[in-house]
């Protein structure tokens, strides 16, 4: 069976079980098979890929076919145009995510002058921390999760970059953690899905990644209440924090912080949601 074939088959396979972009990933799967890239199999469509190839592809295309998140899958996520290694132990990177870290990085560039410290709450993948320190090298950082699995899926893109050196992990539920360092520069991807709504997300989150980076109690809100009281004890004068939030929570996430004293400011995703909140005092 030739590439070409091979694509179509799984492709076809891939539709009926209602993935979304099934020639794509199609392709994606055999690349990573055969070890090649995409356009690879473009340019060799009379290929023949061995057995033990076909064989794993099918294995792997059963699997998305499943559901199970293609990153899983591969084990990878682009994010910040980095590589990141990722599993079913961390939640998969968004580029939604990307917005807080560019925000992030403006903000040390423009308003931090000497070494930068910084807290990552919810490191999972480690896509936010390792990020930040890739692209400023002027940054020392506190990285938290309360999965051990996560951070060990953290250390691995860490060490991947050479960044390690400057990230310290740390296992700890961050409503039970007390810091013992001020921060310039807060950052977080929390839970944030209402409990209720967890069910109705799309099988390749509901079923596959980890509950505890999806559900944000009752009404989704529950990390922004516990942070909001800490920020003065956790943030030096003239640092800023930036959180993501769900879609139509801005509003309600900025009263939060509002409420306890603090400025705030929003940034809109890609797609002109409500996506980022930025607070400062």
């Amino acid at each position: 069976m030739t590439v070409k074939d091979s694509m179509e088959k799984a492709a076809h396979i891939l539709k009926e079980n209602k993935i979304e972009s099934p020639v794509k990933e199609a392709g994606v799967l055999l690349a990573y098979v055969l070890k090649k890239d995409v356009s690879w199999l473009y340019a060799h469509p009379e290929h023949c890929p061995g057995h033990d190839e076909l064989t794993e592809f099918d294995a792997l295309v059963n699997k998305r076919s499943k559901r199970m998140p293609l990153q899983y899958i591969t084990n990878s996520q682009e994010f910040m145009s980095l590589n990141f290694y990722v599993n079913r132990h961390c939640l998969v990177p968004r580029p939604e995510t990307e917005i807080l870290v560019g925000e992030a990085l403006k903000w040390i560039k423009n308003c931090c002058r000497d070494r930068v410290r910084v807290l990552d709450i919810g490191a999972g993948s480690g896509a936010i921390c390792v990020s930040i320190a890739w692209y400023s090298g002027k940054t020392i950082i506190d990285a938290l999760d309360i999965s051990k699995r996560a951070l060990l899926v953290a250390e691995i893109n860490a060490k991947k970059y050479h960044v390690d050196n400057r990230i310290k992990f740390i296992n700890a539920d961050f409503t039970q953690w007390e810091n013992e360092e001020i921060y310039n520069i807060i950052v977080s991807n929390p839970p944030y899905i209402p409990r209720k709504e967890i069910e109705t997300l799309m099988p390749e989150v509901r079923d596959y990644e980890p509950l505890a980076a999806l559900d944000g109690g009752r009404d989704g809100l529950k990390f922004y209440r516990s942070l909001a009281p800490r920020i003065k004890k956790l943030m030096a004068p003239g640092g800023a924090a930036f959180v993501e939030v769900g879609m139509d929570q801005a509003e309600q996430v900025v009263n939060i912080f509002r409420e306890n004293g603090l400025n705030t400011s929003v940034f809109k995703d890609l797609a002109g949601i409500d996506r980022i909140v930025r607070i400062f005092f």
